[in-house]
This record gives structure tokens, C-alpha cells and sequence, in this order.
């Protein structure tokens, strides 16, 4: 059948992702503060407010920290749901630019549950002349329940600090520890839950928690 004159087909017009923060300047600039404070005081939890419309998978937590952390120079790779979710790639690529890895030993950020999170050793850790060049593990937190506890020790704490760790799998102390053990060198690891962040960067060091005081 023959289109009549003057006939336009309609044509899709796509989908634009849901926006990012509202003030992308300021509320980026607050989140990374709360993630620089956080590298700076481990095992300390600091608010951190995220885009209203993120996409669900990603939640305003991650999306606040990768807003603030991505952009066209990095690699990033995202583990389990979120990375099969459209939209939150759709998403990240939209608003930071940030490249796909094609797996997490080239990405310098990786972003994923605890289930999902590759064994440390096996992420970019960096060299001993450009450390800088490591992974940052972004986990997600969000609803974890797990009994783990730590003593933590290191730059930032102020002697020894208690750390509540429901997010550790089982052998992750070990796996700190080597990863601690190769300074310079080595991954930082933020906590992210959905309107907080803590860290551990490379310096910190775990050990159980025994519940008993030094």
C-alpha cells in the first residue's frame, strides 16, 4: 500500500534516561566530599544523597558515587543485576561517559554486590611506580545481613576502631589482609548502602573482632 502525499511515518523518538542530581554541581560536590571523608576516616559512615529517579537496580547510593567518581576517562564494570540492566547502563552512560569494561581486571572501578565481587587479587592493583592506577571496588551493601566484625587499625582511626561487616563473605579477611600486604600497590574498597558511605582504603588493617579489648 502506497503512503498517501504528504505522509510522514512516524518515527520513535527515544528514551532519555532519568536525570541525574538536581544541582549536578553542588550535589556532586557533596558526594565527593562524603567519599573523600570516608577515605579519610575508615570504617566511619557518611551521609550521602543521590539522584531521586536513579535506576532502581543502581539505587541513589551507587548512582550519588558514580556520579561524583565516573566520567570519559574511566572503565568501569558492573557485576550481577546491574550489569544485565539496561537502564542503569543506559543510565551511567549518559551522565558520566564512563566505558564498559570488558571484564573487572580492566576496569578501574567495579561496581557490585558482595555475591557478585571478584576475588581482590584478580582486580588492576596498580604498580609499585603508579599505584594510582588500582581498582576502586564500589560494593553494594544494600540489605547485606551477615554476623562478620572487625578490629580495624591504620591511617585515619584513631587507635582501633569496631567494624560491622555484614557484607563479608566468608574468607574476605584473608583476601584484606593479602591486599593490605602489597601496599603501595592494592585495591580501596567503598561501602555504599543507600544513603551512606564508608571505606577501607589499602592502609586499613582488619582483623577479627574477639570482642575483647587491647
Amino acid at each position: 500500500m502506497t503512503p498517501a502525499a504528504g505522509f510522514v511515518p512516524a518515527v520513535p523518538v527515544p528514551t532519555l534516561p532519568a536525570p541525574g542530581f538536581a544541582d549536578p554541581t553542588c550535589d556532586a560536590q557533596r558526594a565527593f566530599r562524603a567519599v573523600l571523608d570516608a577515605l579519610a576516616h575508615p570504617t566511619r559512615s557518611y551521609p550521602l544523597a543521590g539522584p531521586a529517579q536513579a535506576p532502581t537496580v543502581l539505587g541513589q547510593g551507587l548512582a550519588a558515587v558514580a556520579l561524583a567518581l565516573l566520567d570519559e576517562d574511566c572503565a568501569v564494570w558492573l557485576g550481577g543485576a546491574l550489569g544485565r540492566d539496561a537502564e542503569t547502563a543506559a543510565w551511567l552512560a549518559f551522565h558520566t561517559g564512563a566505558r564498559r569494561a570488558d571484564g573487572p581486571a580492566a576496569a578501574g572501578f567495579v561496581i557490585a554486590a558482595p555475591e557478585t565481587l571478584p576475588p581482590l587479587a584478580s582486580l588492576a592493583l596498580g604498580t609499585d611506580e603508579a599505584p594510582h592506577l588500582s581498582a576502586t571496588v564500589v560494593l553494594d551493601i544494600r540489605g547485606c545481613a551477615g554476623p562478620a566484625r572487625f578490629t580495624a587499625r591504620g591511617p585515619g582511626i584513631d587507635g582501633v576502631a569496631t567494624l560491622a561487616a555484614p557484607w563479608a563473605p566468608d574468607g574476605f579477611a584473608d583476601a584484606w589482609r593479602r591486599n593490605a600486604e602489597l601496599f603501595p600497590r592494592g585495591v580501596d574498597l567503598l561501602l555504599v548502602g543507600s544513603g551512606a558511605v564508608a571505606a577501607l582504603p589499602r592502609t586499613t588493617r582488619l582483623a577479627a573482632d574477639t570482642g575483647q579489648e587491647d
